[in-house]
């Protein structure tokens, strides 16, 4: 289940982020100061923005007339198809390996098995191939 807590900005509203997540503008257009006040972003419907753990916030819709909907998305809620994928890349990556070391094993056996073949063993040199 997806943990969303959505809050409209009417004007500016600040807030420390707790843990790790991200705030997506839901409707409208905000315009969010970071930290210092250094970092500026201006967020259009549907964007995300990712937040660290203990991250300042200043937000404030972009036109005050229309107001802006935030949504808060803790990281289990927006970054669990990024973790299911980095699990995967590692198992790939580890068949992968695994893989490759097989094939390399097949080669060598192909090497050693050709050159241990004496002229007048294979069926070629023989003459039952045509």
């Amino acid at each position: 289940m997806t943990e969303m807590h959505q809050f409209q900005l009417d004007g500016a509203a600040g807030f420390r982020a707790r843990r790790a997540g991200a705030l997506r503008l839901v409707a409208g257009r905000a315009w969010v100061t970071l930290d210092d006040g250094q970092d500026h972003v201006l967020l259009d419907p549907g964007q995300l923005l990712a937040l660290p753990r203990g991250a300042q916030v200043v937000a404030e819709a972009w036109a005050r007339s229309e107001g802006a909907t935030l949504a808060w998305l803790p990281t289990p809620a927006y970054g669990l198809r990024a973790r299911l994928a980095a699990v995967a890349a590692r198992g790939l990556g580890a068949a992968a390996g695994r893989l490759a070391a097989w094939a390399r094993s097949a080669e060598a056996m192909a090497r050693r098995s050709q050159g241990c073949m004496a002229s007048g063993e294979s069926m070629a040199s023989s003459g039952a191939v045509q």
